[in-house]
């Protein structure tokens, strides 16, 4: 393909951008190139730019369908308001290990757990606010655990990362496991000035990639 630029004036260059292949030096497989060639009144510029294989239909479509899921909110959020809480656990807790196990469960539930070879330590918030789907209360089996919870791993690096939102004061954060546990969600809400409403000028969320899909 070729893209072309120029401005409305005619004393200005031409710039064309194709997707060629050619033999790199020293090889005998030819590889695609991108070349912009820049027209002047006297000369011609050539500059080759080597790239990776263009994505086949396939791959394209892989890609769009999870840049339209990155837009999707997850269906279960849990918000915590304690935020001072959830903060003190991850500082004391990201010397112990790479990941942290977090569980968002559907009765207003946010589990988050740390294992090593010696030991075992979580955090546990109960009776949270519940935005989207929620879950039925009432004793079951371990299919209704399945049902009812979202267990994924993060990074713990990653996780710590997101927390420093937290430095621009939000006034609650809500967490959620995409449909299909590809991804941890932390959305942090923000209300307007002695208000609980919120507010809408605000948007910030952080979106952290799933190391172990764990059981959803």
């Amino acid at each position: 393909g070729t893209i072309s630029s120029s401005s409305a004036s005619s004393s200005s260059c031409c710039l064309l951008i194709k997707l060629v292949k050619k033999l790199p030096p020293n090889s005998t497989q030819p590889a695609p190139f991108l070349t912009f060639e820049t027209k002047g009144h006297t000369s011609v510029v050539l500059h080759d730019v080597p790239i990776s294989k263009p994505l086949s239909r396939a791959q394209m479509t892989e890609l769009q369908n999870s840049l339209d899921d990155a837009q999707v909110l997850p269906p279960t959020l849990v918000g915590v308001d304690d935020l001072a809480r959830l903060q003190s656990f991850i500082d004391r807790m990201k010397q112990l290990g790479d990941f942290i196990e977090v569980t968002v469960s559907k009765l207003g539930q946010l589990h988050l757990k740390v294992s090593t070879s010696l030991l075992t330590l979580g955090a546990e918030f109960k009776h949270l606010m519940v935005v989207g789907e929620r879950g039925a209360e009432r004793d079951g089996n371990s299919d209704h655990y399945n049902v009812n919870n979202s267990v994924v791993q993060v990074s713990m690096k990653q996780f710590a990362k997101c927390l420093q939102f937290h430095l621009a004061k939000p006034d609650s954060a809500f967490y959620g496991v995409a449909s299909h546990g590809g991804s941890f969600t932390v959305v942090f809400q923000f209300f307007l000035p002695g208000t609980r409403q919120t507010d809408k000028s605000i948007s910030l969320h952080c979106r952290l990639p799933v190391l172990d899909p764990g059981t959803s």
